[in-house]
Parts: C-alpha cells; structure tokens; sequence
C-alpha cells in the first residue's frame, strides 16, 4: 500500500500517519522491520489469509514464493512463525494477481527452499501469466503486460494464499479489489465500499525513526477528483525534517502493490512497498471498526530489490 517537501510534511502531521511517541534522536537509517503479533482486533468471521511475493525467477531461475504476512486469530510477521506454517503444508496454494488485482497465476507450494536470502521461500510450480499483466479483451484468460511494472517491481506480485489444514485440497479464493490514486498530496481510497473516499495523507507515513507509521488517520474532509487504480508507482516520500537540522533530500519511494480485501471481512487492505536506500519493504496497512484508521498488520523485507 507511494514529489513531498517538508513542509508539506509539518502542515499534515495532526493528520497524517504517525507515531503516538517520537524518540528524541532518529538514527540516519531504517531500524529493523518489524517482527511479531500485532495487537489489532482482527474480525473472527474474516479467513485466515497468508501474504506473500512470487518471483517468476525467484528459486534458482523457477519460480518461488517469499512468505511474507499473515492474518488468523491475529496480524502476523514474524519469519519464522510464516516460514513454520508453510512448511507445515498449511498453505498449499497461493493466487497471484496482476496489476489490475485480478487473477494473473496459481502457485502450488512444494516446500520450503533456502535461495541465500535472510528467509526461506517457497517452491512450488506456478501456471499462469507474469504478475505484472491485467486481462485484456473479453476472452478469460487474455492478458497484457504493463511496461511501467517490470522496472519497479522486477516482475514480482503480491501472492495471497488461504492458510488450511495440511490434509486439506486447496480451495479458489475470490478477493475483492480496489483502487486508489494521488489527489494532491493524499492517497485517496474507498476503504470499506460505501461509496466514499477516505483520504490518507502521504507526507506522514514515515514515524520518527524513519521506519513505516504504526498506523494512518484519514484526513477530515475527504474529497479526489482523481481515477482510481489497483496499483500506484513512484510515489516520493520526503523523511520528516530532524530538529535543528536542514531538509533532508527525500530518499523512499513508496508503490501502492495493491488495494483489496484480504481476509473478506468487507474492508480493503492496503499493499504497499517502501524503497529504503538499502532495503525494500512490504508493508500491509488494515482497518478495524474504523474506516478513518489504518494500522500497520505487518511489515517484511521484500523478494524483489
């Protein structure tokens, strides 16, 4: 789920993403990703759902899947307890999806592969089109490729896979997606399909430690007059300013991977991918109760460089 000045950044911040507490000196760098279970009420009738990034040439040249997030009694990003559950043959299947968030691929999974990484991923056989294609023309299955998304993305898509019993074939999985779009500085998205925009400030979606917000407030008023997309790219965030210190040149760029219901609870999650200086991250933003706050469900370090 994204040029940003400073002082855009200062007149967005009561409304902006961000931090309840702010240390007093950030470091130069991104810290570590997050890592753990998120205490965010999660709706127990909404389908336990695992995140992930396939790679067409992700595993030596084959195609593999990097576990990244999942969703079941609660938000989780910890390695190791993803990297357990597929290896346990909990998610035998993951669906790809194109630029425009409908189905690209299916990935059945194998087993887990060590590739040199700092996590293992998921090897598997893949059938179906580049994930950086949408549907053309009213023959099913008749795909384009979109020039734009190979260069941002090396060709990797978000994977979405519903975690089952082992013993269990795996089902389809139908999400619902939706779009968003920059109007001036605010992202603007429908985030629970009530026909209204909800409208999130960019400029604050970096905390005081230069990491992903914990969580995003929708401005008061929320208007666009922009056109929705499933995906957004090259979106330039400029860091928060540090005090006594000159305006730093802005150095993350932030793609919107996708806007879609993961977990069938009626509210659209948020994909994005934040391009650090040294690293790549995925980040998942969710809604509760309330559609004028996202929280941030999980955050992992990307496939793709």
């Amino acid at each position: 789920m994204r040029v940003l000045i400073a002082s855009i950044v200062a007149a967005s911040a009561s409304a902006a993403c961000g931090p309840a507490v702010k240390p007093p000196e950030p470091p130069a760098e991104p810290g570590p990703v997050n890592q753990g279970v998120k205490q965010i009420k999660v709706d127990p009738t909404g389908r336990s759902v695992m995140i992930g990034e396939m790679c067409p040439q992700g595993a030596g040249g084959r195609p593999a899947v990097s576990p990244l997030i999942m969703r079941g009694v609660g938000w989780n990003d910890s390695q190791a307890d993803v990297a357990a559950t597929v290896e346990r043959g909990s998610v035998p299947r993951f669906f790809v999806l194109g630029v425009d968030g409908k189905q690209a691929g299916i990935f059945d999974t194998l087993g887990l592969v060590e590739v040199g990484i700092n996590q293992p991923v998921a090897s598997g056989t893949y059938v179906g089109a580049s994930p950086c294609t949408y549907a053309v023309g009213g023959k099913s299955g008749d795909r384009a490729e979109d020039p734009k998304c190979g260069p941002v993305t090396r060709g990797c898509g978000i994977a979405v896979g519903e975690i089952a019993r082992s013993d269990e074939a795996a089902a389809t999985l139908k999400l619902d997606a939706g779009g968003a779009c920059m109007s001036g500085t605010e992202l603007a998205i429908d985030i629970d399909n009530d026909g209204r925009i909800e409208s999130f400030p960019l400029a604050g979606a970096l905390d005081g430690i230069r990491a992903p917000a914990q969580e995003c407030l929708a401005s008061p008023s929320s208007t666009a007059t922009c056109t929705p997309t499933y995906q957004l790219y090259n979106l330039t965030l400029a860091p928060e300013p540090r005090p006594g210190k000159s305006v730093e040149k802005a150095t993350v760029m932030v793609d919107v991977l996708g806007v879609v219901d993961l977990d069938g609870d009626g509210r659209k999650e948020l994909v994005l991918a934040m391009r650090f200086p040294t690293v790549r991250t995925i980040v998942v933003y969710t809604s509760t109760e309330n559609s004028q706050r996202l929280e941030m469900a999980g955050e992992a370090t990307s496939f793709a460089k």
